[in-house]
């Protein structure tokens, strides 16, 4: 166990990454995750290639999908978009990880409105209706606390995000549940 109770993954080397969450009161609170096993390997190749401070700080201000529930075994939990702060290589990092979706802050912060639309769609293409509405609120909000015109907003994010905070719960009662019958 790691700090605050949470499992962590002990490995060589592995890229963590702490991301900056948007909660309910538009105030701001951050947690690590571990980078997938793809982007692992890409950063690996980046450091060699260009040198590791290169690698830590390419993607530092880009948007990266989430998680914000727990993964239950055969469900996918609501999906966000959180904010790179921080790149850094440890031996050792939180179980939780992020997915290999993300914006470059030239992307995201864009004024052409058809490609911040493109941008959005390859962050969404694989989820459920819902979660690609909450990545959807969430760029919009993000876009909003820099100043950037929404063009493409769509949701209210306070609605979608109660209706996420929902699910997320729904999801932490099954595990609860699954737990109690076994």
């Amino acid at each position: 166990m790691g700090r605050k109770g949470r499992r962590t993954v002990t490995q060589r080397n592995r890229y963590i990454v702490k991301i900056q969450k948007l909660d309910g009161h538009g105030k701001h609170r951050s947690e690590w995750f571990t980078f997938s096993n793809d982007l692992q390997r890409g950063l690996k190749q980046m450091a060699v290639t260009e040198g590791l401070d290169a690698a830590l700080q390419f993607l530092q201000g880009a948007l990266i999908v989430y998680p914000l529930g727990p993964y239950i075994e055969g469900v996918i939990p609501p999906m966000g978009l959180g904010r790179i702060l921080v790149v850094q290589r440890k031996k050792q990092g939180p179980v939780n990880r992020p997915r290999a979706q993300f914006l470059m802050p030239e992307r995201w912060h864009g004024t052409d409105a058809a490609d911040i639309r493109d941008a959005l769609r390859y962050v969404q293409h694989d989820y459920s209706y819902w979660t690609r509405a909450q990545i959807a609120a969430d760029l919009a909000a993000w876009r909003a606390k820099y100043h950037l015109p929404n063009r493409f907003w769509h949701w209210p994010r306070a609605w979608v995000k109660q209706l996420s905070q929902w699910r997320v719960n729904r999801l932490w009662r099954q595990l609860h549940h699954r737990s109690q019958t076994r």
